[in-house]
């Protein structure tokens, strides 16, 4: 017996990562899962960046069966609405309707002063990381009202748009800071129907995401992670687990009163 039993979540960006660490664990806890990445459905080129592979995916759906789940897999770019509608359409029929959302899809970019961002990384990373949530939301959320009370929904931000600033990536925190605030407005709009909306705000956690990071600038992977670790209260690594705990907290009946938060794991970072 697991704690979500009888219920189904919806994840993107669920083919690595935090996306597949959330996964497995909510299939540990009897949720079956709808995942979705990009795979072969596209491309993301400003910046070169590259995305889970269907490989990837079909691991974490290996990964997540192991553990009893009952799981449907979508390769669809999130930038593509029709595609985002039909996978959460698919996912409610085939899996008996939608409880749960981890809008969790996202990249990051290189370190540029706002003014010399190329317009079209500008572009890519407002429709990935914050149109791409909206498309999830717009997508799955009548299937989650049709569930009744009890539904809840975590929208993937970053620490970057909590309480302190982050230069040369303006870009990356003003999606970000787009995603909490759309989870505050969810809270607000989705309350009368008893479904909650909480934002998450990790702070850098080692995964191809931060390699990422390393290959978009002069620091090596070392540099980088003591840079993350200076700045944080806590001197440590975070990993997948942690951002996973919050995850499945903010899912559970535990924080069933909890709804329009801005949920911080940042080892303190926010407030140092």
């Amino acid at each position: 017996m697991g704690q979500f039993d009888g219920k189904v979540a919806f994840i993107t960006g669920a083919g690595r990562g935090q996306g597949r660490s959330h996964a497995v664990r909510l299939a540990a806890e009897g949720a079956d899962l709808a995942l979705l990445d990009l795979g072969n459905a596209g491309t993301v080129t400003n910046p070169p960046y590259r995305c889970a592979t269907s490989d990837d995916l079909k691991e974490t759906v290996r990964l997540c069966e192991a553990q009893g789940a009952r799981v449907k897999a979508y390769e669809v770019d999130v930038r593509d609405y029709a595609g985002m509608a039909e996978a959460a359409d698919d996912a409610a029929t085939g899996l008996g309707g939608i409880d749960f959302v981890v809008a969790n899809a996202g990249i990051t970019d290189g370190f540029y002063p706002t003014w010399e961002i190329p317009l079209e990384n500008w572009q890519t990373m407002i429709d990935i990381n914050l149109t791409g949530v909206f498309h999830t939301v717009k997508a799955t959320v009548p299937h989650v009202r049709k569930r009744g009370r009890g539904g809840s929904l975590v929208l993937v931000s970053s620490n970057v748009a909590t309480h302190k600033a982050c230069g040369y990536l303006s870009h990356y925190v003003a999606a970000k800071i787009g995603v909490r605030s759309l989870a505050m407005a969810l809270a607000k709009e989705l309350g009368p129907d008893g479904i909650r909306c909480n934002s998450l705000h990790p702070a850098a956690i080692k995964t191809e995401m931060t390699q990422h990071m390393v290959d978009f600038s002069d620091k090596t992977m070392e540099e980088l992670l003591q840079q993350f670790r200076d700045s944080q209260l806590l001197a440590v690594d975070l990993e997948p687990r942690d951002s996973t705990a919050a995850v499945v907290w903010l899912l559970s009946e535990e924080a069933r009163y909890v709804t329009g938060l801005e949920f911080n794991v940042d080892a303190g970072d926010s407030r140092k």
